[in-house]
């Protein structure tokens, strides 16, 4: 999937659980599938990469309040849907 966002730019976060969760994906592809080592480093680099620009969206939206608490409310929602406990803390916290 092709994509001309650049996450330095205009970091997101629901790009950020995505990209994690391809890396992933990736790791558990690597870890069963091929003894190739560099499916781990590019998971690795993948996921280290994702965490970094959902600290940056985090951190663009601490300043809007409204919009901080609209997305904690998403964040919520999505991590319940998708059972991921960081996703739903990091919700609640926002709201």
């Amino acid at each position: 999937m092709a994509s001309d966002q650049n996450p330095t730019e205009n970091p997101s976060m629901l790009h950020g659980h995505a990209a994690y969760v391809a890396g992933a994906a990736k790791e558990a592809v690597g870890n069963y599938v091929s003894s190739d080592p560099s499916w781990k480093s590019s998971a690795t680099e993948t996921k280290d990469a994702a965490v970094a620009e959902m600290r940056a969206a985090k951190a663009q939206s601490e300043g809007q309040p409204g919009k901080y608490e609209t997305m904690g409310k998403v964040e919520e929602k999505l991590g319940g849907a998708v059972g991921c406990e960081g996703m739903v803390g990091e919700g609640k916290e926002r709201q």
